[in-house]
């Protein structure tokens, strides 16, 4: 049986909510009880509805919780910038690179809180910073193209065969110059074929050679399947949250591919602000977004779960690649990945032209 969550102002009380078992324990209880007294509502920063199935993350939140969400959408560096210039005081949670929530747990400007289901999630997407300041990881994505099965006869399957002339002027990629999508983009490339993804210029020269082989059909700043869905391009380089929902939308057949010769996965970094107004409120969003419960809910949106011991809903699941083909995946170096992007782009910008 699932328990009941009484709490004072019977806001859940009357709602009838119930907790799932894991969640319904006395901690998390005493805790709602401390977040319901803070006013009912949460302040985020870059969690918007329509990313990362946050509509159905807050709205599960407030249904059994009771506590409203109030977000300011906004890129990871505004993020970053905003809760530096507010010394971290006006929002409660923020969703942002990495690379960022490590920067600000590193300036003390996170909640020093370790969920209690820490152990639970991997190293290297978790860490403490000044003043026992934390940061996450909630979540992640891998990069691998779709494919218009009706356009392309042969699917590639690894990053070498997109050099077969069969494929020209059907290429679409995400540029470097202005989305982390494309700097993750070279980076893939450079792991797969030097086996060192900080190896920028194996990717770069390697996207050099698709753009003098005339494979190449698009290079976009910002996220836009239009010429896919014209078909004036068939292979579309990007994550698989975004493939995978995309095939979903699209009406013509596709395939989601990720290559077998290596590619990499990237986190969304979550943190709660050192001075936080609903500070319980933070720490109980903390506790929901990293239980099971919560890490699932991810899914929705086709967004992996960051804890490995989390299973995919079977009819969700059912839509992926198998797991065979994440076999040569490797998560990126956060502050690896920070320290070589300026440099990438830079060289970037001086070959392909």
């Amino acid at each position: 049986m699932l328990g009941s969550l009484a709490l004072k102002g019977g806001a859940l009380a009357q709602a009838g909510a119930q907790l799932p078992p894991e969640l319904d324990t006395p901690y998390i209880r005493d805790l709602a009880q401390k977040a319901r007294a803070e006013g009912g509502v949460i302040n985020s920063y870059g969690m918007p509805n329509d990313w990362a199935n946050y509509g159905g993350i807050y709205a599960e939140f407030q249904r059994l919780f009771g506590i409203r969400q109030q977000d300011i959408d906004m890129g990871s560096a505004v993020v970053l910038a905003r809760m530096r210039e507010e010394k971290a005081s006006k929002n409660d949670v923020a969703d942002l690179k990495p690379a960022f929530a490590m920067t600000l747990a590193e300036e003390g400007l996170t909640l020093p809180y370790k969920v209690t289901s820490w152990n639970a999630l991997p190293e290297g997407q978790k860490g403490v910073g000044k003043d026992g300041s934390a940061w996450y990881t909630g979540y992640k994505g891998t990069l691998g193209w779709i494919v218009n099965t009706r356009l392309v006869k042969k699917v590639p399957r690894t990053w070498k065969e997109l050099e077969s002339p069969e494929y020209k002027g059907l290429i679409q990629y995400m540029d470097p110059r202005a989305t982390g999508t494309g700097v993750a983009t070279i980076m893939s490339a450079a792991y797969a074929l030097s086996g060192d993804p900080y190896n920028y210029k194996a990717g770069v020269d390697f996207f050099a050679r698709l753009h003098k082989l005339g494979v190449i059909g698009a290079v976009e700043a910002k996220v836009t399947t239009a010429k896919f869905e014209r078909g004036e391009v068939g292979i579309f380089i990007n994550y698989d949250y975004n493939l995978l929902a995309w095939k979903e939308r699209f009406p013509f057949p596709t395939e989601v591919v990720i290559p077998q010769d290596g590619t990499l996965a990237n986190g969304g970094g979550i943190v709660a602000a050192r001075n936080a107004p609903h500070p319980n409120t933070a720490r109980l969003f903390l506790e929901f977004i990293f239980s099971k419960y919560g890490q699932s809910l991810f899914a929705k949106a086709f967004v992996s779960p960051i804890r490995p011991d989390v299973e995919l809903p079977k009819d969700i699941a059912a839509k992926y690649p198998p797991k065979s083909a994440y076999a040569k995946v490797k998560f990126v170096d956060y502050k690896r990945e920070e320290a070589v992007s300026e440099a990438l782009q830079k060289y970037y910008g001086e070959t392909i032209r």
